[in-house]
């Protein structure tokens, strides 16, 4: 008897929260997005869109611990279509924007001119990215991805969850990140 009435609680819920018109709070630059409270959601045809970004922004994380530069551009160029291609399919405006500013964050990334350029294109999409991971923490999991922050220049990055941590903004030995911790984590 109990577990159907929560059965059906939950689903009313889903209900309620499907067909109600919820304003999300979206990703925006320069906005702390570690405290939004409303969901982005995305349409099933911009997951799959949105599987093949966070793929690419692996393979540019991987690139820019390695302190490499040289593939950037074509990482960029393949980000710029993917996120076009999801601002299409997405009809949710929470979606698309974050699509939006994933595209912008890959755009920079393609113009960008030395290594700092590079970093802060790449901490702008890891921007963009963070509220889709807040609002649905178990795809994380799901896509076999980390959340790590440097607590010390307050930024944050998707990893692989098989590799040890390292932070893509300290490539100079100069700039280091000594306090990187799994996201949740205190």
């Amino acid at each position: 008897m109990f577990s159907s009435k929560c059965l059906m609680q939950f689903g009313i819920l889903l209900l309620l929260m499907h067909f109600c018109d919820l304003h999300s709070t979206v990703a925006h630059e320069g906005h702390d997005h570690s405290h939004d409270t409303a969901p982005v959601t995305i349409e099933r045809a911009t997951y799959k869109h949105f599987q093949s970004i966070l793929s690419i922004y692996q393979e540019t994380y991987l690139t820019l611990i390695k302190g490499e530069s040289d593939s950037i551009p074509v990482l960029a160029q393949i980000l710029l279509d993917t996120a076009g291609k999801s601002i299409e399919t997405e009809s949710k405006e929470s979606g698309r924007h974050m699509m939006q500013h994933i595209y912008q964050g890959a755009l920079r990334l393609r113009q960008a001119e030395d290594f700092q350029e590079i970093q802060e294109a790449f901490a702008t999409i890891s921007e963009a990215v963070l509220p889709f991971f807040n609002s649905w923490p178990n795809q994380l999991k799901s896509n076999k991805i980390k959340l790590y922050e440097c607590r010390e220049h307050e930024k944050y990055w998707l990893q692989p969850q098989d590799i040890l941590p390292a932070c893509p903004y300290a490539s100079d030995k100069m700039y280091n990140c000594s306090d990187i911790r799994e996201a949740g984590e205190e």
